[in-house]
Order: structure tokens, then sequence, then C-alpha cells
């Protein structure tokens, strides 16, 4: 039985391309790295830099403090500063991978209203539900508390 999206809807006073080129470009100083990417529960440091790249067919990875690549996804696809879409897979098999979508859509005052969904659950497997539910307060936290308190000091 497929398990839901999880859904997390959020507004920034940023208009799109903004709130885009912050998501894409500067994810490095938005996300979690402490307690949200893999070089940690390999016992390495908390690696300083994330990349997005931006074009379909690129990658999501971190770069360890000790310059390894470490692959989080993949993007599927891409339209500048709408849209991005990717598979998800940080510290896991490709055939582990979820897909996180992301869309930027310009509000009538200005502000971006930035609607994250991830699917795909079922490539966990027995570990989907536990997964989904780590997920669900987790993207609800970056997105609405990290993302955008970071975009505020923009």
């Amino acid at each position: 039985m497929p398990l839901d999206p999880i859904k997390v809807v959020t507004t920034i006073k940023r208009n799109p391309q903004e709130a885009f080129d912050a998501f894409v470009s500067k994810v490095s100083l938005w996300w979690p790295l402490e307690t949200h990417s893999v070089s940690p529960y390999l016992g390495e440091p908390v690696p300083e830099i994330v990349v997005i790249e931006r074009h379909e067919g690129g990658q999501v990875f971190e770069i360890s403090a000790k310059g390894e690549r470490r692959a989080w996804g993949t993007i599927l696809a891409y339209e500048e500063g709408k849209h991005i879409s990717f598979s998800w897979h940080p510290g896991l098999s490709e055939a582990e991978a979820t897909t996180v979508s992301v869309e930027f859509e310009s509000a009538d005052d200005g502000s971006t209203v930035i609607t994250l969904v991830h699917t795909g659950w079922e490539a966990r497997g027995d570990q989907a539900v536990e997964m989904r539910g780590n997920y669900l307060s987790g993207w609800a936290d970056i997105m609405q508390n990290r993302f955008t308190g970071f975009t505020k000091s923009l």
C-alpha cells in the first residue's frame, strides 16, 4: 500500500527567483548539516559544503572534510526560478531513492509560496513507515524554520 506524500508549504518574503537561488545555491548556509548529512554517520566531521547542481541530470551531494563527494540524489527536473525535483538517498543506495519536488510560486503580495512534496516511500522497504515519520517533522522544521529564517537575513 503506497504511503501518502509529505507536503510542506511555506511562504517567504522574497520573489520566486530569490527564493529559488537561496534554496539551490545557498543550501550549505541553511541546511542542518550537523544533524542531516552523511559524513557524521561515518564518524567524520560535519561537512561544510552541500551542492545542488543547477541542471537536469546534475547531482545533489555533500563534500566531506576529506574532500570526498557523498551523493544525496540526482536532479530529475529543473526549471530555473520555478521548480526543482531530485531523487533523494543521502547515505543510501540509489535503489532506495525517494523523490523530492519543490515548487516556487509568486504570491500577489510579491512573496513566494514554496511547496515541497516528498514521495516514493515504498523504495525504503521495511523502513518506509518509520523513515516517512522522521521526514514528516524534519521537512517541516527545515523548510518552515531553517530555510524561512535564513531567507529573512538575505
